[in-house]
């Protein structure tokens, strides 16, 4: 399924939208149910690169990744 604000580059990821004709909704159960947050939020945080200060995908992590890499307006 063609899913054009996907942004996660892992091609071989089973719950990718690429890979099957649900969008999103498997991946978003998967990170429900192991209390990960996906990547797209990751990547929209800093989309230039990959999150290479995130130990791990857990909420947890993704908040030290939001505080690693604050928006340009709130730098001001």
């Amino acid at each position: 399924m063609d899913v054009p604000f996907c942004t996660c580059d892992d091609l071989t990821c089973p719950y990718n939208p690429v890979n099957h004709d649900r969008g999103c909704a498997p991946c978003i159960a998967k990170n429900l149910r192991e209390h990960e947050i996906p990547t797209c939020l990751f990547n929209a945080v800093s989309p230039d690169k990959l999150p290479e200060d995130a130990d791990d995908w857990s909420w947890e992590s993704f908040a030290r990744h939001v505080q690693a890499h604050p928006r340009a307006s709130a730098r001001s």
